[in-house]
């Protein structure tokens, strides 16, 4: 991590410490996080200790990604599940199929579906194809003995985060060290943070799935016509929901990956 980003983000911290960010429904009024779960008993859910990742092509890793992949192998101590094209229908439930609008994502948006669909429905350890830095072992252990919902390292800097209008994104802005990343975490499955991640999800998928089958993604979803910007239907959920379950969130600075030549 460079010293102006340890700097900005040490800042910040101290910052929230001295002026605690408390969530107000009131000040979202006209967004999903007014969406609320059902009733949740807060039961003492350990998470398998195995980190979910997500190739969603039938193109073959570049060497990069099979370093990367390798990497994770070897140093985060604990199971890697590989999830393809050609095993993905050995995880999805009777009872919660995939989206009919599924196909025609990007396949960068498959990832960010999959991603939400597994922590929500199985909870466990995601992360990008990209090389870790330390055993997980310690930080399973550290969400297994918490009351959070999820645990992961903390962004850096305010253009991390989610880039949204109104006061919900000057929020965002304002509290970016206690705003999560969405490379790399460990999470319990079917909380309010899961389940109002996965039902606003569902909502998006529901409102493009008209768009989406006139123009399917190509790789990365930057192909004429395709409807769906980038974090949209990742970090626009994701990012929020922090601010509103930021209570149940652990922060760990070493699950955040290298992003040096990870493609």
């Amino acid at each position: 991590m460079e010293l102006k980003h340890k700097i900005r983000l040490f800042i910040n911290q101290q910052k929230s410490k001295f002026f605690p960010y408390h969530y107000n429904q009131k000040l979202y009024q006209d967004t999903f996080l007014n969406h609320h779960a059902p009733n949740y008993v807060d039961i003492d859910t350990k998470v398998d200790k195995k980190i979910y990742v997500f190739w969603t092509g039938d193109n073959p890793l570049t060497e990069n990604r099979q370093r990367c992949l390798q990497a994770l192998k070897d140093k985060s101590d604990v199971e890697i599940v590989l999830i393809t094209p050609q095993n993905l229908q050995d995880y999805i439930l009777p009872n919660a199929p995939l989206h009919p609008a599924y196909p025609y994502l990007s396949l960068v948006h498959k990832a960010d579906y999959l991603r939400c669909y597994f922590m929500h429905h199985f909870g466990g350890g995601y992360s990008d194809i990209k090389e870790c830095q330390s055993s997980w072992q310690p930080y399973f252990d550290k969400l297994n003995s918490s009351n959070h919902y999820i645990l992961g390292y903390p962004e850096l800097k305010k253009n991390d985060v989610a880039r949204l209008d109104g006061q919900l994104g000057q929020d965002l802005k304002a509290n970016f060290s206690r705003i999560i990343g969405n490379v790399a975490y460990i999470c319990r499955p079917n909380t309010p943070f899961t389940q109002e991640w996965y039902a606003e999800l569902l909502h998006r998928m529901d409102f493009y799935a008209d768009k989406l089958e006139q123009n399917r993604g190509n790789i990365w979803g930057d192909n004429e016509g395709y409807p769906i910007a980038w974090t949209n239907i990742l970090g626009d959920i994701f990012h929020p929901l922090c601010l509103k379950y930021m209570q149940k969130i652990g922060y760990e600075n070493h699950l955040r990956p290298s992003l040096e030549n990870y493609r």
